[in-house]
C-alpha cells in the first residue's frame, strides 16, 4: 500500500507514527511546504524571548528516517487527481492508495481598514514568520499586539521580559482568553499583567491603523496607539484550499468536512488537524478546534483508521486548554458561561477562591470556577486560576465532563487529603454548586 500526507505538522506526523504502528511495510511520503518538519505555533514566543533556539523546537527527523518515511520538503502539493489517485508536487507525480490531508491553519487577520502589510506581523509554524519577527524584535523597543487569546498574550509577554518600554495588547472581546475564562476568573489574570506593566485595552474598537515607515496609529474610538510595529495575534483559519480545488466536502464551520473516522466525502482520502471541522462532546455542536494536541490527536486516530478499516471512532474534542502567565497556571475545559448561554444552555455556576491548603503549609490561592448545566445536571465548564500545578485537576473535570458524570457523583467521590498536601480545592464548590442545581 502506498500512503501520501500532505502536511508536516502535528497532524502529519502523528498520521505517520499511528500508520506505522500497524504496518511496517507500508510506503509513507509526507509532503510539507516547509524547509524543515514545522514546530507548534505556541513554541515561537519560547524562542522569542530567550528561553529556547529555533532548533530546540523543531520535529526531530529521526523518527522520519528510523522509520523509512520519505519526508519531501519545500514541496507544494498544487493538486489531487482523485480518479487516478495521484497527487502532482513540483511537477512531479505521486500514486497513492491512501491520501490523508494535513495541511494546518493559516493566520486569519481582520479586515481593519488600513492594514497594508508594512511593520505587521503574525505568528505561525512557518520559519520565516518567526525570523522575520526576531529581526524586527531585536530593533525596537515597543509594540502593539492585536489579539488577546493565548498567542497573542505569550507574545506580548515575551516583548516585556525583552525590557520593552511600552507593549499594547488589545482586543475586540471583553477579557483576556475569552474562549476558555469568563470575565470574573480573567480579571485575575489580567491584574497580575497590568501589574507588570502591560498596557491592556479590551473590548477595542479598533476603526482602523494608519501610520508610515516608522510608526503604526491603531485608532480607537476614544484613543490612538503608536508603535513601530503590530503583532497581529488574531486567530487563524483552516487550510482548505488544496481540498476545495480537489472536490473534498468543507463543513459550515470552514474545515474539511469529515465522518467520526476523520474520512472525507472521498473514501480514500482522510483529513486531521487544524483543516477540519470538529464538534464539541459537550452538546455535538461543529466548531473549530486548532490546537495542537488535538491535531496530534486526530492524526494518529485518521492514521489507523486509514489501515485498520474504521476500527476507532474520533469522539471530537473537550476544548481543554492551559497556559502559564507570570506564574499563574490556567486551566480550561469545557464551554464558558457565556459561551453556553449563547448556545441556549440553562446554566449554573459558582466561582470561588479557596486555599490549596493551611497557610501555615504554605498554601496559596486557587481560583476556579464551576458551570453545569441546570437540565442535565453536569459539569459543562471549568476554569482554574492557581500558581500551583493544576494539570491533574483540570484532567479530572475534562474526565467528568467526557462522562457526562452527574455533580451529584462528583460530590460522593473520596479524596485524600493530608496538612502538607490539603483537600482537593474542587469539593466544597463541587458541593455548592449542586445545591444551586437541587
Amino acid at each position: 500500500m502506498k500512503i501520501c500526507i500532505i502536511g508536516g505538522g502535528a497532524g502529519g506526523r502523528s498520521a505517520s507514527r499511528g500508520i506505522r504502528q500497524l504496518d511496517k511495510n507500508i510506503q509513507i511520503d509526507l509532503f510539507s511546504t516547509q524547509a524543515e518538519i514545522g514546530y507548534a505555533p505556541c513554541e515561537p514566543p519560547f524562542v522569542l524571548r530567550g528561553s529556547v533556539k529555533w532548533e530546540d523546537i523543531f520535529y526531530s527527523g529521526d523518527f522520519f528516517e528510523d522509520n523509512g518515511i520519505s519526508v519531501h520538503l519545500s514541496t507544494e502539493v498544487t493538486e489531487i487527481d482523485r480518479k487516478n489517485r495521484c497527487i502532482i508536487a513540483e511537477d512531479k507525480s505521486y500514486s497513492y492508495d491512501k491520501l490523508i490531508l494535513s495541511p494546518g491553519a493559516i493566520p486569519s487577520v481582520p479586515a481593519i481598514p488600513g492594514l497594508d502589510g508594512k511593520n505587521e506581523y503574525t505568528v505561525s509554524t512557518n520559519i520565516a514568520d518567526g525570523r522575520a519577527l526576531e529581526q524586527v524584535i531585536s530593533k525596537h523597543t515597543s509594540a502593539a499586539v492585536i489579539g488577546a487569546g493565548a498567542i497573542g498574550i505569550e507574545m506580548a509577554m515575551a516583548l516585556m521580559e525583552k525590557n520593552y518600554e511600552k507593549v499594547y495588547l488589545l482586543d475586540m472581546q471583553d477579557n483576556i482568553l475569552p474562549a476558555g475564562l469568563d470575565e470574573d476568573i480573567a480579571s485575575i489574570v489580567e491584574r497580575a499583567m497590568k501589574s507588570k506593566g502591560l498596557k491592556l485595552v479590551m473590548s477595542a474598537n479598533i476603526k482602523g491603523v494608519n501610520g508610515n515607515s516608522e510608526v503604526k496609529r491603531v485608532i480607537l474610538d476614544d484613543d490612538e496607539i503608536e508603535a513601530p510595529f503590530l503583532l497581529l495575534a488574531t486567530g487563524a483559519k483552516p487550510n482548505v484550499d488544496l481540498a476545495k480545488r480537489s472536490g473534498i466536502n468543507i463543513g459550515e464551520t470552514g474545515g474539511i468536512l469529515v465522518n467520526e473516522f476523520l474520512q472525507t466525502n472521498d473514501p480514500n482520502i482522510y483529513a486531521a488537524g487544524d483543516c477540519i471541522e470538529n464538534y464539541d462532546r459537550i452538546i455535538g455542536q461543529k466548531t473549530r478546534r486548532l490546537m495542537v494536541t488535538t491535531a496530534d490527536r486526530t492524526g494518529y486516530i485518521a492514521g489507523r483508521n486509514l489501515v485498520s478499516g474504521n476500527s476507532t471512532p474520533y469522539e471530537g474534542t473537550l476544548l481543554t486548554f492551559a497556559i502559564e502567565i507570570l506564574g499563574y497556571q490556567i486551566g480550561t475545559v469545557g464551554f464558558t458561561e457565556k459561551i453556553a448561554k449563547e448556545k441556549g444552555l440553562d446554566t449554573v455556576s459558582i466561582a470561588m477562591t479557596v486555599p490549596t491548603t493551611r497557610v501555615q503549609y504554605g498554601g496559596r490561592p486557587f481560583h476556579f470556577k464551576l458551570i453545569a448545566d441546570r437540565k442535565s445536571k453536569r459539569l459543562i465548564g471549568a476554569q482554574i486560576v492557581s500558581e500551583e500545578k493544576i494539570r491533574g485537576i483540570i484532567n479530572e473535570m475534562a474526565l467528568a465532563i467526557a462522562e457526562k458524570t452527574p455533580v451529584n457523583r462528583l460530590t460522593s467521590i473520596e479524596t485524600p487529603y493530608s496538612p502538607a498536601i490539603g483537600l482537593d480545592p474542587l469539593s466544597g464548590g463541587l458541593a455548592k454548586l449542586l445545591r444551586k442545581l437541587e
